[in-house]
């Protein structure tokens, strides 16, 4: 894929998020992609990719993802992002509503035959966690 190419299908991802559209989301990963999370460890295959933007999106009615330009290097890119949302109910745990969830991280794409063959988070998912109280951490 061209440099352009890759910019013009981060483009349309993007607008899946701001569309709150799992399904084109989906569409954009290879039949055979793979999810790589903090939060839902590696997930292989767009139907189980798709299961993951579902997720997100009906616990957090609210997402927000935003992300700076991409960083484009051959094949692959990488993009810096915030996420803020309101959680819908139980996430993770005992992740209660109405719990507002902040974080900020970083993606990795690789992309072969016009489509996403992979994506990579990278993000403090135990902070989050924590911040949020369904992981308890014990004083010293």
């Amino acid at each position: 894929m061209t440099r352009d190419e890759i910019v013009a299908l981060l483009e349309r991802h993007r607008e899946g998020f701001a569309g709150r559209n799992a399904e084109a989301l989906a569409a954009a990963h290879a039949e055979d992609g793979t999810f790589e999370s903090p939060a839902h460890g590696i997930v292989r295959g767009r139907a189980k990719i798709l299961e993951v933007y579902r997720f997100w999106f009906n616990a957090f009615p609210d997402l927000e993802l935003t992300w700076n330009d991409p960083i484009v290097d051959g094949h692959r890119a990488a993009v810096f992002w915030s996420f803020k949302g309101t959680s819908s109910g139980p996430f993770f745990g005992a992740l209660g509503v109405g719990s507002r969830v902040e974080m900020r991280g970083a993606a990795e794409y690789v992309f072969a035959d016009g489509s996403i063959s992979s994506i990579r988070h990278i993000f403090d998912f135990s902070g989050v966690l924590m911040r949020t109280g369904v992981l308890k951490v014990k004083p010293t």
